[in-house]
């Protein structure tokens, strides 16, 4: 009887370490349908998930990095980046956007390679390498347009406002980004050394491994996806904002830990990030809802986040 206990015991731990997100999410939403009905009306929705979308994306680049054992803050400043390489390179002209589109992800890249670079060569933590990226690049926008952004953004890519009720084209945009990761992580022989780098990567490396060039292609990987997001948040706000991206990289930082991706790397995935993204952005709709200040939502979300990890904690130490 006792084992019989005890087996049931270890299956709902398994059960609440694969699915618990899933069920935090249903939870979420027949709450909200009492406390706040409004965000089931379509408008409120159409805005969620566009919302959604632009944490999402990023959030996609965040969970391989969180994959690998690490953490990238620079996001939110390869975002702005973004928007004034678009605004300067194109002009305004709508024929130039493929360029500035483009110049953007070169940068992008080249930032994803110096995180890369200094975790994998230089040895520095991941948190300070990416803190460090993130000064470096406010800096160089700083002395690049003396704090005054100048060009402007093309009309043509406001395109990415167009949607069809709460379908957007933002949020059709992240869904076959998430569908190519998906593939990606758990269908291709690189997916699977990312995850056996994230797993041990000293085992990794003693069988054979690359593991410093895993790591930097998942922090360039990371970096093109934030110009993705940077991209349509500069599209849906139509000018050149230096606050376009506040928030954004934490957030991705919860979503995917809300999502069950671990610290410590090599246990997580997409779907579960999915999830997160949909909660966080579900909480912080719900405290606008109830006409709550911004603290409030913080704090929210820092609780959150602390019941996330004390949970898939618990359930990873006593399955």
């Amino acid at each position: 009887m006792m084992g019989y206990t005890e087996s049931n015991h270890l299956t709902f731990k398994k059960i609440f370490a694969a699915y618990g997100v899933y069920l935090a999410l249903l939870i979420l939403l027949i709450v909200a349908s009492f406390i706040t009905p409004d965000l089931f009306d379509e408008e409120t929705l159409a805005v969620l998930f566009r919302q959604s979308a632009q944490l999402g994306i990023i959030a996609i680049g965040q969970t391989m990095v969180m994959l690998v054992a690490g953490l990238d803050l620079s996001v939110g400043g390869v975002i702005v980046m973004t928007s004034m390489v678009v605004a300067e390179v194109s002009n305004g002209r709508d024929e130039l956007i493929p360029l500035s589109i483009l110049v953007a992800l070169i940068l992008g890249a080249l930032i994803g390679l110096g995180n890369g670079l200094l975790i994998t060569k230089r040895k520095v933590p991941t948190l300070v390498a990416t803190l460090v990226m993130l000064f470096l690049v406010q800096g160089a926008q700083q002395a690049f347009t003396r704090g005054v952004p100048s060009g402007f953004v093309p009309e043509a890519l406001g395109v990415v406002n167009q949607s069809w009720g709460f379908l957007s084209i933002p949020l059709l945009a992240w869904f076959a980004l998430n569908a190519v990761f998906l593939v990606l992580l758990r269908m291709t022989p690189f997916g699977r050394r990312v995850y056996a780098v994230g797993s041990n990567a000293d085992a990794a490396r003693l069988s054979g491994l690359s593991v410093h060039r895993i790591k930097i292609a998942v922090y360039i990987l990371a970096s093109c996806l934030a110009v993705i997001s940077g991209v349509i948040l500069t599209g849906y706000v139509g000018y050149v904002d230096r606050f376009i991206a506040t928030g954004l990289a934490l957030d991705s930082v919860a979503a995917a830990v809300v999502g069950g991706t671990a610290f410590y790397g090599g246990k997580g995935g997409l779907l579960g990030t999915i999830a997160g993204v949909l909660i966080i952005q579900i909480l912080s709709t719900m405290v606008v809802l109830l006409g709550l200040d911004a603290q409030t939502q913080f704090i929210i979300k820092g609780l959150v986040i602390l019941a996330a990890v004390s949970l898939y904690g618990l359930a990873q130490k006593q399955a």
